[in-house]
């Protein structure tokens, strides 16, 4: 007598899987792309004037869902770069892992160049939604390559819902 077992459930998606599809699917114009959205917002943000329209400029994500930034959003970090404008700026580095969860890290001063005076970081998730990029900021519950290895998604565990548009914000 023989007995045959046969797996026949489907793989499981790893987040390793969603993320080396999409290292895999990135080109150069991708990280070109990342840079210019970051340069041009931290730009503007130096040259003050219209800080709704540049703060209106990000997105957020929600359940996997990408949204225009709040307006509650908008009015802190108004209040922050009215209080403490950008002086000088220059990209730290970037990565990429998923459609949702990449790094963008600038060092910025509010008086003085950067290297030369004190300096905060400002961290920006850049997602890539149906071939486009948009500027999200990084938060305490996305993994970052700053945090330690054991706060970062575990290779195995499973991979991320795909990010949609909330159409009614972008249009």
């Amino acid at each position: 007598m023989a007995i045959c077992s046969c797996n026949n459930s489907p793989k499981v998606r790893t987040y390793q899987d969603a993320e080396n599809e999409f290292l895999a699917s990135l080109t150069n114009a991708d990280s070109l792309k990342v840079l210019a959205l970051g340069d041009e917002f931290m730009r503007n943000l130096m040259a003050g004037g219209d800080l709704d329209s540049v703060l209106t400029s990000l997105t957020m994500i929600e359940n996997n869902v990408l949204y225009r930034i709040s307006d509650e959003s908008v009015s802190e970090m108004k209040a922050r770069f009215l209080a403490r404008p950008v002086a000088d700026f220059a990209c730290l580095r970037y990565s990429f892992s998923t459609e949702a969860n990449n790094d963008l890290v600038y060092r910025y001063t509010t008086s003085g160049k950067v290297g030369t005076a004190p300096g905060m970081k400002l961290v920006f998730n850049p997602v890539k939604v149906e071939g486009n990029w948009y500027l999200t900021l990084k938060d305490g519950y996305q993994s970052s390559k700053d945090v330690s290895p054991e706060e970062q998604t575990h290779p195995m565990s499973p991979a991320p819902d795909p990010v949609r548009l909330n159409r009614k914000s972008f249009n």
